[in-house]
């Protein structure tokens, strides 16, 4: 018996592991195969394109700020400029005069380029191996005479980052768009941050460990007038939570009162927010909130955005970033995503709303999520070569309402489709189809793609028929040598 069970075990494996192989193979030949079939049609997008960039005079605003006698270009370096935050910054820069110096950080050994760094606005392009970030980035900046460095790269950590503009600033004159390593251990370490927040007297969600049903009274007594979550320290996440108070007093104490609590079994008492999870991702330069984006952290209201209400606290939400800028200092230098909590506290004639600072992350993602239907600031990141920080006047830093992400065209109707196909297949299977054929064919629509522009169409184009369909037979011949290991380890 024993045998037997020995040699069925890894022909199981061995299923499955093929399934998984095949449906891997599948797709990086599906796009590999469309790449080649819309070639056709997106050559002559990109003709047409060439040719009207061409007729039209698109250098006339550069042409005149370089006659400015009073303008002095700058030299930008942009780490991860084949990401559409890259890229967008390299044609905003480029556009406003200055040179602009590509960076890609490399973790394939792909022979080409991506599609960003085939851009016009380049006037040099490197290729920096992940395993030498920081002394290639180095030997760039001496050898451009860069002035300003922006990391845009999500190859590279908030850390690598941070570490690189600390050798970087003192070798050189370049600044860096970047948190030094302090500030950065601080946002990413929870403890760290709460501890931060607390003694710089910023608003922050409370959350309390408590061992003894006094103490949570002592909590819900203290504020009155906000509501709490509670769950068991060791609780599963499909657990429900605990709402308290409730709408009166002795319903309070008898739940609480039922309660099974101890030192030995604590429970986590954190404050309720009800107005939902808000997204500030800002430009912070020396202490100053440059730029600023307001977003829902999930689309529950597509109308967002559009009420005066969402204003006022659009502006709320700024005013407290710029506090937590100015009370960080001059140190603050760089792209932060804040996540922010939204509560109502009633008193006796009136309702306010309160906001609440949870978490952060630096670095390329805040950055990503800013420029995305923005504007780039470049006055902002400009104010970094000041020797003394500049405040922006209030008027010249906008806040952005975002409800929502960008949305995903719709090239056939879905719930047509979706009935035919369920004829053969669940509804629920035939509309995952649809949705998934429709993700990998949204990235050769020219009008949707944030890689495509006008007057610079060459990154759009070499990224979905050169670099992307190069990066699948990478990626299929890599898979491939792997499984074919893990089969010969499976039948030894």
């Amino acid at each position: 018996m024993a045998p037997a069970v020995r040699r069925s075990l890894p022909m199981k494996t061995l299923r499955s592991t093929t399934v998984a192989v095949i449906s891997r193979v599948f797709w990086h030949l599906f796009r590999i195969s469309l790449a080649f079939a819309l070639l056709f049609l997106d050559n002559s997008i990109l003709l047409a394109s060439l040719v009207l960039a061409r007729l039209r005079s698109t250098s006339d605003r550069r042409r005149e700020v370089l006659q400015n006698v009073q303008f002095y270009p700058k030299t930008v370096l942009i780490t991860g400029i084949g990401t559409t935050s890259g890229l967008a910054l390299a044609r905003a820069w480029e556009a406003a005069g200055h040179r602009v110096v590509g960076v890609d950080v490399a973790d394939l050994d792909l022979p080409v380029r991506s599609g960003g760094g085939m851009s016009k606005t380049l006037v040099a392009f490197y290729r920096v191996p992940k395993d030498h970030y920081l002394s290639k980035i180095l030997d760039i900046i001496q050898r451009e005479k860069v002035d300003i460095w922006i990391p845009c790269s999500p190859k590279a950590s908030a850390f690598e980052d941070a570490t690189a503009r600390q050798v970087v600033e003192r070798r050189t004159n370049c600044k860096c768009i970047a948190f030094d390593t302090e500030m950065t251990m601080c946002f990413r370490d929870s403890d760290v941050f709460r501890q931060f927040l607390t003694d710089k007297r910023l608003p922050l969600v409370e959350c309390y460990q408590v061992q003894s049903r006094d103490s949570i009274h002592r909590v819900l007594n203290r504020s009155p007038s906000k509501s709490y979550q509670m769950r068991r320290l060791t609780a599963s996440p499909k657990e429900a939570a605990v709402v308290l108070p409730k709408r009166t007093l002795s319903k309070t104490y008898s739940d609480v009162s039922e309660i099974q609590i101890s030192s030995d079994s604590p429970w986590i008492l954190q404050q309720q927010t009800r107005l939902g999870e808000f997204f500030a991702d800002v430009l912070v330069v020396r202490g100053y909130v440059h730029a600023i984006k307001v977003r829902l952290v999930e689309a529950r209201s597509p109308h967002w955005g559009a009420s005066r209400l969402d204003e006022a606290l659009a502006k709320a939400v700024h005013r407290l970033m710029q506090t937590f800028a100015e009370k960080g200092g001059a140190r603050m230098t760089g792209h932060l995503s804040v996540r922010l909590l939204v509560d109502e506290e009633f008193d006796k004639s009136s309702v306010r709303h309160t906001i609440h600072i949870a978490d952060c992350v630096p670095g390329a993602v805040a950055l990503e999520n800013l420029l995305r239907d923005a504007r780039c600031p470049i006055q902002g990141y400009l104010a970094v070569l000041s020797h003394d920080p500049i405040e922006p006047a209030t008027w010249t830093v906008p806040t952005t309402l975002s409800p929502s992400a960008r949305s995903q065209p719709t090239i056939v109707d879905h719930e047509f489709v979706a009935r035919l196909v369920s004829r053969f297949v669940s509804l629920q299977l035939a509309k995952r189809m649809i949705a998934l054929f429709q993700a990998e064919i949204v990235p050769f629509m020219f009008w949707k793609d944030a890689q495509f522009c006008r007057d610079d169409p060459i990154p759009w184009w070499w990224h979905v028929h050169v670099y992307q369909p190069l990066r699948e037979v990478w990626q299929l011949v890599k898979q491939t040598r792997e499984a074919g290991l893990g089969e010969i380890s499976l039948v030894e």
